[in-house]
């Protein structure tokens, strides 16, 4: 028999609804807010004009687009719409959830989770305020009296569902999950939305005329193909699944034919689906592989029969895809029912044209529908990102007279992570073959995105670190091809502007050790002395090259150099305008106006901007800048290279696909930066210098550069400069600075407390003593490290489970030692450990040494702390030589905001762990950044 059709004539006056869940907003999980989009999407696809199975009234969205509260969403609210909907539609039944999912230890029993949900370290009920998928969601709709069922999951482990899909025995009904079982999937991106989501709505949506109904085996087929190419988390392949019990069911309707008479609420001229936003999933190289595998041959169930069928489910398709104007005149549009969704439409279209990757196609072709546009994914340094990404932004608004042919995703990651992955580009591939024991590998599809087609640096010695060290096999994977400059920057030592205006030869260009020096030494007769500061030489790639010039000089260690550029009212910020904004928050006074920073001239430029418009530039002030910070001005490092904003193409083996319409898109991207004036416009406006390749010139009226706030305080003319930088020379930096601050110091505070045992967290696999011995791993043998039990012991405060001290040769001594410590009847003393141990890893040592506090407690012991004591303890914690704090709440809640284990971990730039994360491999990273066993 034909497809289910809502939009038949027989099937025209049944109650047909869509439940839609999005759940972006979480009080104890990482908020979703891709999923925002995800669910505007979904709203669309279901009711788009011409192919849309619902009307906008048929619609229920939780949350409430027109709701005046935050968008949170109750799992009460949830079971209550899916109980109505199981009374009252005859019809079609679509539920739709995207969010977090999570299941049981063994990979059984889905659950939901809502707003207030939350994950607790119980093996038997671990999920509060969630929704068991197999005990509510398909419990509610077996009982359904719909025609017709369809769900759809988009969210982590949606495949685990099927091992609970148990439909009535005459019930039709389909389910389609956004990955197979045991899969997670990525959040998604906020401006475009997930991308299991993206892929259906443009599957629904960009049926025409010609196209074959959108019945939900096909649309299995079709999903697969759209996400064949890209990978789930941890590399997984990426294979939708589905569940099918029935013959089959229409979700989109083919478009009208050519020439027929436009609707009610649609202007003459108009082309079928003009207006509706077409967006494109593409993958690692930019093509849509061919299909999937079916899923144990459930897809083929219904191929067979909807062959013979097509002709007539077009057929009932075309016999009423939109309803009649109402007899009082007003169109679809205007009716009280449809209030809600147009302001769900509003915000599609708002958020649609905010990214750079979510392409508004307009009608134009033989079916006056458009192709996907290819994407070029553009990876940059951290601190040119914001200028390439409004770059990109202009690139993609210029007048394309149709149809657009490309779209331009800009993502950054830090420079010494992405030349690892450049140098080693078979990872980008596939996993490598083994891993440190902390769980720590180099993975780019997940610490930085997709293979990159477009590579911009900071500065072109970054690209020879690749060259020199990339292997014969990352060569024949990733070629890197350079076609030149887009513009220029130097780096500078912005001086507070008491100093650094002060005429004399202070002010000439020099080596930058001698700059630092001069600066220290002309801040000594005020009350303390001027302090240096740099982003993370990790971060970007001007930090680095500062930093290769200061270790350069024969009589100066790198240890003695960090002890310079450290300051513990302001920890290290991963890129240049971070550091601005943590020196203009106001809650660092002594430093505003007494910090020399290592920045690009044009950040220091941008900051100098007044609050008030009205000079040329003004308008690229940074939103966290403020009036009090005092401004800066430059001085010229002879030794450190300019930023050249190198662009290079990479091309990959085996993407070879579409090479040349994206080798071509590529070249007119870069020809578009280097040349045009509206590009140029775009980063002088931000302050750098632009001219041809290699040969920076003046700076425009237009620049920043030339305004009042940086008359004086900027050289228009470049000083010349002879930086001896060598590829082997950063490299060789980039090693001392790892080393520099020495061994770390790490100690446990374990709670030892009997309620650990009582509540099931203190012995076996995954509990706390289990967690504390395994995540020693990447301690060696110069580091420092103790273990700590909270109960009072001798040392009045404490229990010493491992004395605290050089790990040595035995660490597993150590780890026998945790593992065989008993609970003890006594209360745990949080505060008091707490504070011992932040004493003792600040005593015994000077200088930048890396220094982390862990606590593992189930928080019985800390729940009724009065908030005076923990504002207190977290002033402690922030206030003498830094420490990390990382804490491991072993019972939900203890991560809750403005809870003590939350507070330590913000104050401290350490984390909250609880048993939403893998807690084993997390702990133990976290313990890798301070531990020296698994350096590079």
């Amino acid at each position: 028999m034909p497809p289910y059709n809502a939009r038949s004539s027989q099937n025209r006056s049944k109650t047909h609804r869509a439940v839609l869940i999005g759940v972006d907003s979480y009080t104890h999980e990482a908020d979703l807010p891709a999923v925002a989009h995800s669910l505007r999407l979904m709203a669309e696809a279901l009711t788009a004009e011409g192919t849309g199975v619902m009307a906008p009234g048929e619609l229920v969205v939780l949350p409430d687009p027109a709701g005046s509260g935050p968008g949170t969403v109750d799992p009460l609210e949830v079971v209550r719409a899916l109980r109505d909907a199981r009374e009252q539609v005859d019809g079609l039944l679509v539920v739709y959830f995207a969010g977090h999912g999570v299941v049981k230890a063994d990979g059984k029993d889905l659950h939901l989770l809502f707003s207030p949900s939350r994950v607790i370290a119980d093996p038997h009920r671990p999920f509060i305020d969630a929704l068991s998928w197999r005990d509510h969601v398909m419990a509610e709709l077996r009982l359904a009296r719909a025609d017709w069922v369809v769900v759809v999951l988009d969210c982590c482990f949606a495949g685990n569902a099927r091992q609970d899909f148990h439909p009535e025995e005459q019930q039709n009904f389909a389910l389609l999950m956004a990955a197979e079982q045991n899969v997670e999937i990525p959040p998604g991106d906020a401006a475009t939305g997930t991308d299991f989501t993206v892929g259906l709505h443009r599957l629904l949506t960009g049926r025409t005329w010609a196209s074959k109904p959108a019945t939900f085996t096909r649309l299995v087929g079709e999903i697969r193909e759209v996400m064949a190419p890209l990978k789930a988390v941890h590399d997984h392949r990426w294979i939708p699944g589905e569940r099918r019990h029935g013959d089959d069911v229409l979700l989109a309707i083919p478009g009208r034919r050519h020439g027929r008479e436009p609707g009610p609420s649609e202007p003459a001229g108009t082309a079928p689906g003009a207006g509706r936003p077409a967006l494109a999933s593409a993958g690692a190289d930019g093509a849509v592989a061919a299909p999937g595998r079916p899923g144990e041959g459930e897809a083929e169930a219904g191929n067979e029969a909807e062959a013979g069928n097509e002709a007539e489910a077009g057929n009932e398709a075309e016999a009423g895809p939109v309803p009649p104007p109402p007899a009082d005149g007003t169109t679809p549009k205007q009716r009280p029912a449809a209030r809600r969704y147009r302001a769900l439409s509003a915000g599609l279209a708002l958020a649609c044209l905010a990214g750079a990757g979510v392409l508004l196609s307009l009608g134009g072709g033989p079916d006056h529908g458009c192709a996907p546009p290819l994407e070029l994914r553009v990876l940059v340094d951290p601190d040119i990102r914001p200028t390439v990404q409004k770059a990109a932004d202009t690139y993609l608004d210029r007048s394309t007279g149709g149809c657009r042919t490309v779209g331009i995703s800009v993502y950054t990651g830090n420079s010494t992570d992405v030349v690892d992955a450049l140098q080693a580009a078979p990872l980008w591939q596939s996993h490598p073959a083994s891993c440190p024991p902390s769980g720590d590998c180099l993975l780019p599809q997940r610490d930085l995105g997709a293979q990159p087609d477009v590579w911009i640096p900071a500065a072109t010695v970054t690209s020879l670190r690749v060259l020199a060290e990339q292997s014969v096999a990352a060569r024949t994977v990733a070629k890197l091809d350079s076609l030149g400059s887009v513009a220029y920057t130097p780096m500078v030592l912005a001086v507070p502007a008491d100093v650094g205006r002060r005429p004399g030869p202070a002010d000439r260009p020099a080596p930058l050790a001698d700059l630092v020096a001069r600066v220290r030494d002309g801040g000594s007769d005020g009350p303390e002395p001027y302090q240096v500061l740099r982003p993370d030489p990790e971060g970007g790639d001007g930090a680095l090259l500062s930093t290769t010039a200061l270790y350069g000089t024969d009589d100066r260690r790198p240890g003695d150099v960090e002890a310079t550029l450290t300051d513990d009212r302001l920890p290290p910020q991963p890129t240049a305008r971070d550091l601005m904004c943590g020196l203009a928050d106001g809650s660092r006074n002594a430093l505003e106006d007494r910090a020399a920073v290592l920045v690009p001239e044009q950040t220091m430029a941008l900051f100098n901007l007044p609050s008030a418009s009205g000079e040329a530039g003004t308008v690229g002030r940074p939103a966290c800048a403020s009036d009090v910070l005092e401004h800066r001005a430059a001085r010229y490092p002879t030794d450190v290279p300019v930023l050249d904003l190198p662009f290079f193409r990479v091309t990959w083996a085996g993407a070879d696909r579409d090479a040349t319409a994206r080798g071509r898109a590529v070249r007119d991207f870069y020809d578009w930066l280097a040349k045009d004036p509206e590009a140029g416009a775009v980063f002088v406006r931000d302050g750098f210098r632009t001219g041809p390749s290699g040969k920076p010139s003046l700076p425009s009226e237009a620049s920043p550069l030339t305004a009042k706030a940086n008359e004086g305080a900027v050289s228009l003319l470049l000083p010349p400069s002879n930086p001896p930088t060598s590829a082997s020379e950063v490299t060789e930096a980039l090693r001392d600075y790892r080393q520099a601050l020495g061994p770390g110091r790490v100690l446990y505070l374990l709670d030892d407390s009997t309620s650990m045992e009582d509540n099931r967290v203190w012995s076996g696999p995954g509990r706390a003593k289990d967690l504390v011995a395994r995540s020693t791993a990447p301690i060696g043998p110069e580091d420092t490290f103790g273990v700590w039990g909270l109960s009072p012991g001798s040392a009045a405060n404490h229990t010493e489970l491992v004395p605290f001290g050089s790990a040595g040769p035995d660490l597993g001594r150590a780890r026998a030692a945790v593992g065989g410590a008993p609970a003890v009847n006594r209360n745990a003393r949080v505060l008091d450990g707490l504070r011992d141990g932040l004493s003792e890893l600040r005593s015994g040592s000077e200088g930048p040494v890396p220094r982390l506090l862990v606590l593992v407690t189930d928080d019985e012991d800390s729940a009724d702390l009065q908030r005076e004591d923990v504002l207190a303890l977290v002033e402690t914690a922030t206030e003498g030589t830094p420490v990390r704090v990382v804490t491991v709440a072993l019972r939900g809640g203890g991560c809750a905001p403005e809870q003590l284990n939350q507070r330590l971990a913000e104050a401290t730039g350490g984390r909250c762990l609880d048993a939403s994360d893998d807690l084993a491999t997390e702990l133990t990273a976290e313990v890798a950044k301070t531990g020296t066993g698994d350096a590079r």
